[in-house]
């Protein structure tokens, strides 16, 4: 599967590998098959997993963990050199690619069933669509930054679920 057809899914459901907000970390788990570091702050009963380039976000505590958000994030992979693109083509079958753009992701989502329709505002250099029935957001470049290290004018930076 490409990464566009992938992101454009998690864009239209609110999942990702049919996992999504309210999901327990055991169904997380059973789904997600790449590496991850892992952080509890039990103070606040709060939990992170980064699996590179994404990071999804927990709350509750020992045994009661529910995913409360998560973000896939894409500008990681334009200087990827710890292999993460390569990791999750090898235990998930997605193949993420240098840069993913908007109007690729776009041209991806005319073809996705339920595509939802998205607001958009400025957010400081970016521009966030984003998908209210869904509560994804997809943050673009809007400077006219060429593409080096980081995604370039009218690259797709992040998505945002929840």
């Amino acid at each position: 599967m490409s990464g566009a057809a992938l992101l454009a899914s998690v864009i239209a459901t609110g999942r990702l590998h049919e996992v999504g907000v309210g999901s327990s970390l055991e169904e997380v788990d059973q789904a997600l098959k790449v590496d991850f570091i892992e952080v509890i702050d039990e103070e606040y009963g709060t939990l992170r997993r980064d699996y590179g380039f994404v990071e999804l976000y927990f709350s509750g505590g020992q045994g009661e963990w529910v995913m409360t958000s998560g973000m896939v994030e894409l500008h990681r992979l334009a200087a990827d050199e710890e292999g993460m693109a390569a990791e999750w083509c090898r235990d998930m079958g997605v193949q993420f690619p240098e840069y993913c753009s908007w109007s690729e992701l776009r041209e991806q989502l005319s073809r996705t069933p339920d595509a939802p329709e998205f607001n958009l505002r400025s957010q400081g250099g970016y521009l966030e669509y984003r998908a209210p029935e869904t509560k994804v957001s997809v943050l673009v470049v809007e400077g006219e930054e060429e593409r080096d290290d980081c995604p370039g004018h009218g690259d797709v930076w992040s998505l945002s679920l929840g």
